[in-house]
């Protein structure tokens, strides 16, 4: 896995976030839409792009703070965010259920996705497939008692290429950089 990247700053031309080479390709995995019930694809609707990562609703610091980065880059990006959508896989789907992921994601971006599965071997294999990690332990009732999970965000495009890594130290203003360049290169809706 090869990944390239350039330094942040003033917009520019460069992506401030990192471009795995070969991209991971993560559409062929679908998970469950909590607000719907419904099997969704790790992939972008036609000519738009999906934010994602993995989190949970009882993280302290990291989960929060990468959806208000999310939501303040939307912000910065206006009309042009209504071709970008925000889904967040929970990997603590004991805690999570349907109703309170939808809800936790819907207080930092209006119509974002809560994406969840029961399933520990299909939650691997999303994890897996965008190259992140993270471990679930629990107490001797079967209680949630920690979770840990990788600090990134992607940015997947409609053939369910991961086009996009950012780190957790990506500023607002990094991703609307790198947002504003990749929505650029879409194509025109007409």
């Amino acid at each position: 896995m090869v990944i390239v990247s350039a330094c942040g700053g003033e917009s520019s031309s460069a992506f401030v976030g990192h471009q795995i080479a070969p991209a991971p390709q993560v559409g062929a995995l679908s998970l469950t839409d909590t607000s719907t019930g419904t099997e969704e694809p790790l992939q972008a609707e036609p000519g738009d792009l999906l934010v994602a990562f993995l989190g949970f609703t009882n993280c302290p610091d990291a989960c929060p703070l990468a959806l208000s980065k999310v939501s303040g880059a939307f912000e910065e990006l206006g009309d042009k965010a209504d071709r970008v959508d925000v889904a967040m896989v929970t990997v603590d789907p004991r805690r999570d259920t349907p109703e309170v992921l939808t809800e936790y994601v819907r207080q930092f971006v209006d119509d974002a996705t809560g994406l969840r599965t029961e399933d520990e071997a299909e939650l691997q294999a999303v994890s897996d497939a965008f190259g992140a990690t993270y471990e679930t332990t629990h107490d001797h009732e079967g209680m949630t008692a920690e979770v840990g999970h990788t600090d990134y965000t992607y940015v997947i495009d409609d053939t369910g290429s991961v086009v996009l890594t950012w780190t957790a130290d990506m500023t607002i203003d990094d991703m609307v950089n790198d947002l504003e360049i990749l929505l650029d290169q879409l194509p025109d809706r007409t």
